[in-house]
């Protein structure tokens, strides 16, 4: 019989081995450039202008949101809630696809359009130099020297920043809708992993290069996500740093260590796997199995986030029951820089679709921080006049 000192060392070494395991598995998945999407939504019934579906969280959730369909190609965009009876829901069909059908199967999402011309006619397919090479982006050039640049988030594509584009043009400002590395439209990197932002931020870097080389001397980063994290490291290492004049960030990642935290809780995990993650992947060892090519340290560039004075004015737009990314983490940097940052809250329920709650009240919010940090120019007033 094993002596009780031998089954506790392998109790130990069994229970070591497991979590090493299941850190991997996280680390994976918080460092994948991409995500596999559930397609569970399936129509019950389906007219020119309204959708039946199963009631649930999201498909009661009130606004404008998309249903992105298993077979691809453009979304249903699904409106207004008609009425509810017996656990399901009548919405409003807002556009209604060809390939939408009964048997169709899809999931909810806040992308309501895949076409950059819905967000302005006069859009053209550009590319933006960088390091990896070239990265795909839509340009609207209203001809002056105050840009917008619209930064998606980890796991989407540039396609999730459609909904600020028309917000800009509003506020006179040309737009660049930028991809970057291993988000499907961008370069490749040689390990294909997502670095959190700690690599990412250089292809924002390029992108504030090609506004330069367009003569453009101010810029607006528009941040959803991940995009908000490349656009803080790019305003505190990038040698263009001077040329972004302010950050609206929508549903930030500010803090990596309690993003993961709270994506282990999501999983029905313990949430100290999320800080271990955090921990290890600052290790050449860990890293490397993971799949990256070496060390990502997250934790330092967050306590930095923090502690750094902010130079440039920040709007948070953020809903307060986001769970990916805690609307806490949000209140508690703008109150660590209170003098520069306006948090707007909003009541939904998923990650960065705070615009498709409420598509006025987002827009509203951003034009008046705007417009009270940025005095306007003749040419911006011009180009906003042009885009009504």
């Amino acid at each position: 019989m094993a002596s009780p000192l031998k089954a506790a060392v392998w109790t130990g070494l069994l229970g070591a081995a497991g979590a090493l395991a299941s850190a991997l598995w996280a680390a994976r998945q918080a460092t994948s450039p991409t995500y596999k999407h559930r397609y569970d939504i399936v129509p019950l019934a389906i007219s020119n202008n309204e959708i039946e579906l199963q009631a649930t969280r999201h498909t009661l959730a009130p606004g404008q949101f998309g249903l992105q369909l298993s077979a691809g190609g453009p979304p249903a965009v699904v409106g207004p809630i008609i009425s509810t009876r017996e656990g399901k829901v009548t919405r409003r069909l807002l556009h209604r696809p060809a390939g939408l059908t009964l048997e169709s199967r899809g999931r909810w999402s806040g992308i309501v359009s895949v076409d950059p011309l819905s967000a302005a006619a006069d859009v053209v397919e550009t590319f933006v130099e960088t390091t990896l090479g070239p990265a795909p982006a839509w340009m609207v050039d209203r001809g002056t020297c105050r840009w917008a640049i619209h930064v998606h988030g980890q796991g989407s594509t540039r396609v999730q920043t459609l909904r600020g584009v028309d917000t800009a043009s509003r506020m006179g400002l040309s737009s660049l809708v930028i991809s970057y590395r291993n988000d499907g439209d961008g370069p490749p990197s040689r390990d294909a992993r997502s670095h959190l932002g700690e690599s990412e931020w250089r292809d924002l870097e390029a992108a504030l290069r090609f506004v330069a080389e367009c003569g453009g001397t101010e810029c607006v980063v528009f941040g959803w996500s991940l995009g908000a994290t490349m656009a803080l490291n790019a305003v505190q290492r990038s040698s263009f740093a001077e040329i972004i004049k302010g950050i609206v960030m929508v549903s930030p990642v500010l803090v990596w260590e309690d993003v993961m935290r709270a994506n282990a809780s999501h999983q029905r995990c313990p949430q100290v796997l999320g800080s271990l993650v955090a921990r290890l992947l600052a290790l050449n060892g860990f890293s490397r199995l993971v799949g990256l090519d070496g060390p990502l340290d997250v934790r330092g560039p967050d306590r930095t986030r923090f502690h750094d004075a902010l130079s440039i004015p920040v709007l948070i737009l953020h809903n307060r029951n986001d769970w990916s990314v805690p609307f806490e983490i949000s209140a508690r940097f703008a109150q660590a820089h209170k003098n520069r940052i306006e948090l707007v809250e909003f009541d939904c329920s998923g990650h960065t679709q705070e615009w498709n709650s409420d598509p006025v009240g987002w827009d509203l919010a951003v034009r008046r921080w705007y417009q009270h940090w940025f005095p306007p120019s003749p040419a911006g007033e011009k180009a906003a006049a042009n885009s009504e």
